[in-house]
């Protein structure tokens, strides 16, 4: 895998670099801005970003990446923050998946790993539901002449959840499906899908996805009028 590490701690990076050297391609920013800069020259297999960053932060640097990108690269953002809202947020900006520090070097490598197995969203198969349709491989949402970015892991939600349409999906197959044997705690679920459901309120479809007790998530086209 090549990795993009945005981080401006010089000894942090040193213990990455000495870490996580065999077995991955490293790239180092130290600065918002370069860490953009090289997240669009290059096609990294994963991005890891710091939240307290000089120049941009890390919620700035993830917003602009997925708003300009080409492709979707997954992002594990690295934060002292460790409160739910604080989580929320960073999902928010399109974060894939959220480590608080301290942390263990051998949590983040499995992590990187973690994402380097998930799939990736097919090429050139446009999705369909009401007025809502997905582009899978540039990760956009539209409706009408309106369209919003999604991050990798929204991306990858809703696609399942339109291709079972108007079924619902159990929250254990959506896991499954996103995170393999390594999905996180069970309300990581669910700010992915609240967050979902709020990138999709730009389209003005924030009903678009429910809840159904003991049968998972659904999606339902809102009444008319």
């Amino acid at each position: 895998m090549r990795v993009l590490v945005v981080e401006d701690n010089q000894d942090l990076q040193a213990n990455l670099a000495s870490f996580l050297a065999p077995d991955f391609t490293l790239d180092f920013a130290s600065t918002g801005p370069e860490g953009l800069a090289l997240a669009l020259a290059h096609p990294y297999d994963a991005i890891v970003l710091d939240l307290a960053l000089p120049g941009m932060d890390g919620l700035e640097v993830c917003r602009a990446l997925r708003q300009l990108a080409p492709r979707l690269v997954p992002v594990l953002m690295l934060t002292a923050r460790d409160s739910l809202d604080d989580k929320e947020e960073g999902f928010a900006a399109g974060a894939d998946d959220y480590l608080v520090k301290p942390f263990s070097l051998r949590e983040l490598r499995w992590r990187l790993e973690a994402l380097g197995r998930r799939p990736v969203p097919p090429s050139g198969r446009r999705l369909q539901f009401g007025e809502l349709e997905l582009e899978p491989e540039g990760g956009w949402a539209r409706r009408g002449e309106r369209r919003v970015r999604l991050n990798r892991t929204e991306s990858l939600l809703l696609r399942l959840l339109m291709e079972a349409a108007p079924a619902p999906v159990p929250a254990a197959t959506l896991a499954h499906r996103l995170w393999g044997d390594e999905a996180p705690e069970g309300s990581t679920l669910r700010t992915h899908v609240y967050g979902l459901r709020r990138t999709l309120g730009a389209l003005g479809l924030e009903q678009l996805i429910v809840t159904r007790r003991h049968e998972g998530y659904a999606l339902q086209e809102p009444p008319h009028g």
